[in-house]
């Protein structure tokens, strides 16, 4: 299933970046008030999007039932969901972000049985990852902010440049 979650991961990419498709999805999610002006249907994208993302996330739970149970029960593994939600922020939404951040929070995961048998309690995992995820949610603000300020530095020079200085005498 790793070299399917791959190739799956490759495509998402490509289709993402490099068609008509993945540039109507994006411009879609970003605003869809220009999307529609821009002649794709927003509403359609996003439906297909919500399906996309519910099948993709659907075969998270693929390897429990074809390895493992065979069967769909109560006591399937839970959790999945918000795991999925942490790495894609993680990843900030890209596809090699996402993949990265999959291998840290798997390598935390795994780490949790070596330390219970250290005798280091097993929720320290849970405490680090929920600083990395808090981390790099601060540093996605922090970055954000910082990027508006600049543009709005620029736009105030561009601005600034563009207003003609009055010349003093000329004009009266």
């Amino acid at each position: 299933m790793v070299f399917v979650a791959a190739a799956l991961g490759v495509a998402y990419g490509f289709m993402l970046n490099r068609t008509r498709f993945g540039f109507e999805l994006k411009a879609s999610g970003e605003s869809p008030t220009a999307a529609t002006a821009g002649g794709v249907d927003a509403r359609r994208m996003i439906i297909v999007a919500l399906v996309l993302s519910g099948a993709m996330a659907g075969l998270i739970g693929l390897p429990e039932l074809l390895g493992r149970d065979h069967a769909y029960t109560l006591t399937s593994p839970q959790g999945y969901g918000f795991t999925g939600i942490a790495v894609a922020l993680l990843g900030r939404n890209n596809p090699l972000g996402i993949a990265f951040g999959a291998l840290l929070w798997s390598f935390l995961d795994k780490s949790a049985l070596a330390l219970d048998n250290v005798g280091v309690p097993r929720e320290i995992v849970l405490i680090m990852q929920g600083s990395v995820v808090l981390s790099v949610i601060i540093a996605y603000e922090i970055v954000r902010r910082y990027e508006l300020a600049a543009e709005q530095r620029r736009v105030a020079a561009e601005l600034r440049a563009a207003t003609p200085v009055p010349v003093p005498g000329v004009g009266q």
